[in-house]
């Protein structure tokens, strides 16, 4: 039973040891909520009112300013390694429309890919929907952590896909021309706040100081096996 019980210990104490060398100390994120703020730039704003466009607040959006930036609710988000965001996803309900005439396109359900620096959502012209459809490309990227509960995620630079500005375009009439001037357009930035709930992981020293103490236990044991056995066999 004692080197039973003495083995044992020592593969927990081998384990944690093994545990606390890999484990990195941080803390593992969840979005909880947040706001996306979409704010058009005015060279924007001049490139739709040219091509007679209207822009407006969709769905569960709010509009901030009218006409210009406009507010999506924040549902999900995902984090690499490092415990910094990877994706983060908007609701899925939220988005603005484009109206010229009687056509209009909804952008909704965004999502931002911040390793290709896209901002990917779905595009719905009269009754068809393209899922997961990339929108614009983004220039630059930034993160920051306000604080154990709250990070910011900003885009700026928001440029219209070659596929976008195809299909975009061609849905609201713009002639192939100036197809060629939307895609050069910067479309202003996409500002995100972010609520974050933080479960911690164990430190490192936890799991040394536990593989310590069953180490040691172990080893009190081993001293104690021959001393065990030794009054055995004075009792036999």
């Amino acid at each position: 039973m004692i080197r039973t019980t003495q083995a044992g210990l020592l593969k927990l104490a081998a384990l944690a040891l093994a545990v606390a060398g890999a484990l990195p100390a941080a803390q593992a994120s969840t979005v909880t909520g947040g706001s996306s703020v979409l704010t058009f730039s005015d060279t924007a704003i001049n490139t739709l009112s040219l091509i007679s466009v209207g822009v407006s607040a969709s769905g569960t959006a709010s509009t901030v300013t009218p006409g210009k930036a406009f507010s999506f609710p924040v549902t999900i988000g995902a984090f690499d390694a490092s415990d910094a965001l990877s994706s983060l996803n908007t609701e899925a309900a939220a988005g603005v429309t484009l109206t010229k005439g009687s056509t209009t396109i909804t952008l909704s359900d965004f999502r931002i890919d911040v390793a290709s620096k896209t901002l990917f959502g779905d595009v719905t012209i009269g009754g068809s929907t393209t899922n997961d459809a990339a929108i614009y490309s983004i220039n630059s990227l930034s993160e920051s952590v306000v604080d154990p509960t709250h990070r910011t995620l900003n885009a700026s630079g928001l440029f219209l896909t070659p596929t976008a500005v195809t299909t975009l375009g061609n849905a609201l009439g713009v002639p192939p021309f100036l197809q060629g001037v939307v895609g050069t357009v910067d479309f202003g930035t996409l500002n995100n706040n972010i609520t974050l709930a933080t479960a911690p992981v164990p430190e490192p020293e936890t799991f040394v100081l536990m593989g310590a103490g069953l180490l040691g236990l172990g080893l009190k044991l081993r001293r104690r096996a021959p001393k065990a056995t030794a009054q055995r066999a004075l009792a036999a």
